[in-house]
């Protein structure tokens, strides 16, 4: 199965205006925050992260800003030039791990600080996060699974020959 460009960046484009618009949606309404939405599961908190992941390199987000948009213009490149299809699970990976990219991309750009919200902190301790971040995880998880699975048929069309 593969999917066209135009699907593949609307995908893409899709994915950061729901980034984007989540994020403006808890900047209008910080001052009710934290609220929760899932009792003992999920609670949407208001957090500036001035690093990057994790709030990680705190003080040196114009080098990982710069290196992020690097990586990220690569990686489009390679898709408007290299391929005229991508694979689907590629394609849906690759999407999500771009538009993550660059909706945290636009924060620090526009912002300096990266709007995280997702508060799973009540079910289990762990660093407030956005649908950007979600984007990223799932990106490079698709593709890694994307790829396990393309070298084990290539591997079994070689065994085959």
């Amino acid at each position: 199965m593969f999917m066209s460009k135009i699907k593949f960046f609307i995908l893409m484009i899709s994915l950061i205006v729901i980034d984007q618009v989540s994020k403006i949606l808890v900047v209008m309404n910080k001052e009710a925050l934290p609220k929760t939405i899932i009792n003992g599961l999920l609670d949407f908190t208001y957090c500036e992260n001035r690093g990057i992941a994790f709030g990680f390199a705190s003080g040196h987000v114009k080098f990982f800003s710069i290196l992020t948009l690097i990586i990220l213009a690569v990686i489009v490149g390679l898709v408007c030039f290299k391929f005229t299809k991508i694979k689907g699970l590629y394609a849906i990976g690759a999407a999500m791990l771009i538009a993550g990219g660059f909706g945290n991309f636009i924060d620090r750009a526009f912002r300096s600080y990266v709007i995280d919200f997702i508060d799973i902190s009540s079910f289990f301790e762990f660093p407030i996060f956005n649908f950007a971040d979600i984007c990223v995880v799932l990106g490079v998880v698709i593709v890694g699974i994307a790829s396990i699975v393309n070298y084990r048929r290539e591997e079994a069309r070689g065994n085959n020959s």
